[in-house]
Parts: structure tokens; C-alpha cells; sequence
């Protein structure tokens, strides 16, 4: 039986992971980190009230969602601001939550989308990123580079979770082995926490990832075959998967 190695964050893991055993597949979920609330060490009220100009909250992720649309809310700005998203599962947490979403690009989800814009560019004013620390250089140096005066909002951080031994166990046992990758950051901490055996095994198996930018990173480290998946949510992920599997059982 194919093994198929989930690593997003838990609750998303788990319902990937639910629709992987429907289909007669074995997942084993292994989040490399969760999420907590920090400060995001800017005052984004004084840094949005010196600018006449475009005022530009971006928003990168669902988790950017989670914890930076309370800060604002908390400091009654929404009323005033332009809303940017990367992604469409981040437009729909927006909209869930009843606020409307200005910009975002006709295809794709990647920072590199969004940057591709028209109109970011006319009249630049103040752009704030919420977003987590380590992450986000490209849309910021982007949206600088379109003449914003742009700052990061770091209201989440990543908390690295050790993989437990019967997971690990479960990989190591594995014939057929697919891994899944959403983040540089998970596999980053995937090749500090997993055995070198084990890491080797996910290397020379093939893997699925959501940007080019994952792919580069994961060649770079080795791996021997990374397919760029049909999309960053659990459909496309599911769809690729089913995809890779039955190219596996033709080949």
C-alpha cells in the first residue's frame, strides 16, 4: 500500500488524511509546527495615519487571517484600508468573517501573482504584510519595488513540533512512499528532526509540492522526483496525489 506523507499543519493534515483513506491509500500525518499569536512589533495605526495615500493591509495565508485581522480590528482601521490576499482559500476566510477583498490576482497563488497586478502600482502608498517572521521577502521586495512603503506585521509564529516515533516507525516500514509539501519551513525542520535514514528514503521517493520555489528548494536538497501540484488546497492536493499514484502503479 502507498504511504503518503502529509505535512501542513494538523487540522489540514487530518482532513487530507481523511480523504486519502476513502481512496484506499495510508497517510500519515507528521506537522512539522503549529502556530501562536505574537506581538507584531509595529504600530499599524501610526504607520498607516502618516499616509494620504493608498493604505494596503496584505493578507498571505488563512493563519495571516486568523491572527492579523484582530489586530485591526482591535485598532478600528478596516473601514479604511484596501485588503489584499495571496490565495483564494485566504480571500474565503476574509469573506467568511464579512469583509470584502480588493485585490487579488485571476490565477495563481503565489506572491508572485498577486504582484502581477495592474493597478499596485498607481498611487503606492503604505502596504502592511501580515505575515510570519522568516517569510514573505519576495512580496515585500515586490511591492517595494512597485514603489510601495512596505512592512511586514509579524502577528504569527511557527512552533516546531518533534515527529513521534510511531510515525516515524510507519515511514521507515513503507514500500511506496509520496510525500506532500507546503512550506520551506516543514521541510526544513523535517531534514533537523527525522532520522538521516529517513530523510534519505523521503529524497529518493517522489514528492509533491505547491510552488516552484518548494521544488527548487527540495532539488537542491536531492530529491529525486518533485511534481508541482494542481493547487495549494486539500482538493488540488488530493487530485494530484490520485494523479501520482496511479502514474506509479502504470509505470
Amino acid at each position: 500500500m502507498t504511504h503518503v506523507l502529509i505535512t501542513r499543519p494538523y487540522d489540514a493534515s487530518q482532513q487530507l488524511a481523511d480523504q486519502l483513506v476513502a481512496r484506499g491509500l495510508s497517510p500519515v500525518v507528521i506537522p512539522f509546527y503549529t502556530f501562536k499569536a505574537r506581538d507584531p512589533d509595529i504600530d499599524i495605526g501610526s504607520v498607516w495615519s502618516a499616509s494620504s495615500s493608498r493604505k494596503l493591509a496584505v493578507f498571505t495565508s488563512p493563519r495571516a487571517v486568523e491572527f492579523g485581522l484582530p489586530v485591526i480590528l482591535r485598532q478600528h482601521l478596516i473601514d479604511d484600508l484596501e485588503i489584499a490576499v495571496v490565495g483564494s482559500a485566504t480571500r474565503a476566510c476574509l469573506e467568511t468573517a464579512g469583509y470584502a477583498v480588493h485585490l487579488q490576482a485571476t490565477t495563481g497563488f503565489t506572491s508572485e501573482d498577486l504582484l502581477q497586478i495592474t493597478n499596485l502600482a498607481e498611487n503606492a502608498g503604505v502596504a502592511i504584510v501580515f505575515c510570519a517572521p522568516g517569510g514573505r521577502e519576495t512580496l515585500v521586495e515586490g511591492l517595494t519595488g512597485l514603489g510601495w512603503n512596505t512592512l511586514k506585521a509579524m502577528v504569527y509564529e511557527r512552533v516546531p513540533l518533534q515527529p513521534d516515533s510511531g510515525n516515524i516507525d510507519r515511514l521507515r516500514d513503507s514500500d511506496d512512499l509520496i510525500s506532500v509539501w507546503t512550506s520551506i519551513s516543514a521541510l526544513k525542520l523535517a531534514e533537523e528532526y527525522l532520522p538521516r535514514d529517513l530523510w534519505g528514503k523521503i529524497l529518493d521517493s517522489p514528492a509533491l509540492v505547491i510552488s516552484s520555489r518548494i521544488q527548487h528548494y527540495l532539488s537542491q536538497r536531492g530529491a529525486s522526483s518533485v511534481e508541482l501540484a494542481d493547487g495549494p488546497g486539500n482538493p488540488d492536493l488530493l487530485k494530484s496525489v490520485l494523479r501520482l499514484t496511479q502514474q506509479q502503479t502504470a509505470g
